[in-house]
């Protein structure tokens, strides 16, 4: 299984936590290959010590991010860093067919063996439905030139068809849309991969990507407030990979996306420092939230 990461320093403490998630469920049998962007050397070696623990292999692929300085960047908490996966076939090994990518901000629960087999030969990419694009901000599609019949997917989870990608040559095609939609691109690489993979994309059950819109979504057809989702919404419990995208991540006090104690939990479990301070107390409050959504909404 091929794992690929970006990272820069900001962020590495959090990826830290996040390959430690991945670890605690699937063992041994992974490469990872991380984009590094400007990691310290003692982040790169907390990863590696951890990774190699498990008996797995980690490559870090020194990036430079003024390759990306002609990108715009719309978003706060949305780095420079994830333009680098649109170079991913430049920088990962020739070898290589596939990889699954992930955002920084996700945490895994379960096997990603189900994930890593999904067959994606005739397709650039599996991906997960954005039912917040579809529901919430449906006219963003419109300024990306994509119609009501094609769908949105979210980019923090995928799995790359890396033998597509070098026929379509990502990265020139990306630079040649940015000319033709030099304002529009608010979710940056996202946008860019949702217009050259329209009708390419293989749509992944939610569950591998999991945000806090869908369950939403959920419970409000619980509630009784929304009539159904869409098919493509279709979300088999258990969760296994949740993404803490938007502003509120799992690392902070306030978010309250599903299992947000798991970050502390497995942050706790690791010898590694600084150390992020928590709030005990809105520990227990994500402990009775995830019980709560499980009772009511069997969200788990």
């Amino acid at each position: 299984m091929n794992i690929l990461f970006i990272s820069d320093e900001v962020y590495a403490k959090h990826l830290v936590v996040t390959i430690k998630s991945i670890l605690n469920n699937n063992g041994s049998g992974i490469s990872f290959y991380i984009f590094d962007l400007g990691m310290g050397e003692k982040s790169k070696k907390d990863i590696f010590d951890i990774v190699t623990a498990y008996g797995n292999e980690v490559y870090f692929i020194l990036v430079n991010k003024n390759d990306f300085n002609r990108f715009p960047t719309k978003i706060t908490y949305i780095s420079l860093a994830t333009y680098a996966r649109l170079k991913a076939t430049e920088y990962l090994p020739s070898s290589l067919s596939k990889i699954i990518y992930l955002d920084v901000d996700v945490l895994v629960f379960n096997s990603l063996e189900a994930l890593w087999n999904v067959d994606v030969n005739n397709y650039c990419a599996a991906a997960c439905y954005d039912s917040f694009i579809e529901n919430e901000n449906s006219e963003h599609k419109k300024l990306i030139s994509m119609s009501e019949s094609e769908f949105y997917f979210n980019a923090g989870v995928m799995i790359l068809n890396l033998e597509e990608w070098r026929k379509i040559d990502v990265f020139s095609r990306a630079l040649q849309l940015l000319d033709i939609y030099p304002e529009q691109m608010i979710y940056q690489d996202q946008d860019i991969l949702n217009i050259l993979f329209k009708n390419k994309i293989y749509y992944l059950d939610c569950r591998f990507n999991f945000m806090p819109h869908q369950a939403e979504r959920i419970k409000q057809c619980c509630k009784g407030k929304l009539k159904k989702l869409h098919s493509l919404e279709k979300t088999t419990m258990p969760v296994v990979i949740s993404h803490y995208c938007g502003p509120e991540k799992a690392w902070h006090d306030n978010c309250k996306h599903l299992k947000v104690h798991v970050y502390q939990k497995v942050l706790r479990e690791m010898n590694i420092s600084p150390k992020i301070p928590f709030s005990i107390l809105n520990y227990f409050k994500c402990i009775l939230r995830y019980m709560r959504h499980r009772h009511k909404y069997n969200i788990y």
